[in-house]
């Protein structure tokens, strides 16, 4: 990693002098990022800030597996999101980013009805789309940094009795981040151009379980053990001696998530998430973490969610799940040797698919991140997702 850092030490000074816009934010630009973290919500818990201990019978919880023994039939839940952010900085006022990605899908089917079901599923874990240029007299400098790291998921998930469920799941992590480098000079129809390409793999394990221990209160929790990932680097440079690849490996810190949800009556409930991972000193690279380049990533959600009457006849309004939260935490990476703190709103809406007996939903984020005392950068983001989930009957049994 060394070398590498010789090749192209105006990495380090791009990140300060920026003239930059970036696929998802201006935050978080180092050459040992992964990315933003994505949060594993379905649409319906972005809407209501929190998913850990929800229960439903119609749609999978995209964050703990435990809780499929709700599903009746074969279901199955696909997502799909635009994140876009308004940025700005000292020097410059303004920068767009925006882009639109698969953001996960699960099938989960029942062995054994409320008892016993299997799934599978896949998952982007982070991603990141960074462009930097900066201009010093006659010399132009780019930079891309694209690519991120997803799960592919095997999951079995149990119903002890009624007030317990348990979820194991194996996961298969894979990815790629390719990291562009570019040198113009004026005058000059040679420019310097090197690439590196991160190829990472590796075997993780998630642990959850929801309990039910008073009526109309559900408590959840999430479990994922540190785990490594094998890194493949593979320059592409000029140089024969340089382009030899490498193989490091990277630890990824162990995360925790826990929820409450509370039903106020039948079709009313609140709920909370609080999610840790501990990235200042559980993140490493050949067994060494970094200083003021990570922190620990924490998230705080409340909301509300008021859900679809099962009144025969009722209106179209009385037939919608209506969502409300409000979130506050920081990143897993600092910004001037300062936590990245970011807050918001999140607002969701549901619509029934009446032939499949499904749902639609869709989500909105309002938040910030940064401070430019703090951070020398601040940013105002959306996101926008739709989740299709279908419950399905797929096997008939006759009666001879």
């Amino acid at each position: 990693m060394k070398s590498k850092m010789k090749i192209y030490p105006f990495l380090l000074v791009l990140i300060f002098t920026l003239n930059a816009f970036a696929g998802e934010s201006i935050f978080g630009i180092n050459d040992y990022s992964l990315g933003i973290m994505n949060i594993p919500y379905s649409n319906a818990g972005v809407g209501r800030s929190y998913e850990i201990g929800n229960r439903d019978s119609l749609r999978l919880n995209f964050f703990n597996y435990s809780l499929w023994t709700e599903i009746n039939n074969p279901t199955y839940g696909i997502k799909l999101g635009y994140r876009a952010a308004f940025s700005k900085d000292n020097i410059r006022s303004d920068y767009f980013n925006d882009y639109a990605n698969f953001e996960g899908g699960y099938l989960a089917i029942p062995v054994l009805k409320k008892k016993l079901v299997i799934g599978l599923g896949l998952q982007p874990f982070s991603n990141i789309e960074q462009r930097i240029q900066t201009d010093e007299g006659d010399v132009h400098k780019f930079v891309l940094i694209r690519g991120g790291i997803s799960k592919g998921t095997l999951n079995v998930s149990y119903a002890v009795n009624k007030r317990l469920r348990i979820g194991l799941g194996y996961e298969y992590n894979f990815g790629e981040i390719l990291r562009s480098f570019r040198i113009e000079l004026e005058g000059s129809d040679y420019p310097l151009s090197f690439d590196y390409q991160y190829r990472y793999y590796g075997n993780g394990a998630v642990i959850s379980a929801y309990g039910n221990p008073v009526k109309n209160l559900g408590m959840g929790i999430v479990y994922r053990p540190s785990y490594t990932l094998k890194t493949r680097i593979k320059p592409q440079t000029t140089s024969d001696y340089i382009n030899d690849s490498r193989l490091k490996k990277i630890t990824i810190p162990s995360f925790l998530g826990f929820g409450l949800r509370y039903n106020l009556n039948s079709r009313t409930s609140v709920g909370s998430d609080l999610i840790y991972q501990n990235w200042a000193k559980g993140y490493k690279v050949e067994g060494k973490s970094f200083e003021n380049l990570f922190s620990d990533y924490v998230r705080l959600g409340v909301g509300f969610e008021r859900r679809q009457s099962h009144k025969l006849f009722t209106s179209f309004a009385e037939k919608l799940d209506y969502r409300f939260g409000l979130f506050y935490g920081k990143q897993n990476y600092l910004s001037l040797g300062n936590d990245v703190k970011e807050y918001g709103m999140s607002l969701g809406l549901s619509l029934p698919i009446t032939r499949f007996r499904s749902r639609i939903d869709f989500s909105l984020i309002l938040g910030k991140r940064g401070n430019l005392s703090k951070n020398q950068y601040e940013e105002k983001f959306l996101m926008f997702g739709v989740t299709i989930n279908a419950s399905e009957i797929w096997f008939v049994k006759l009666e001879d």
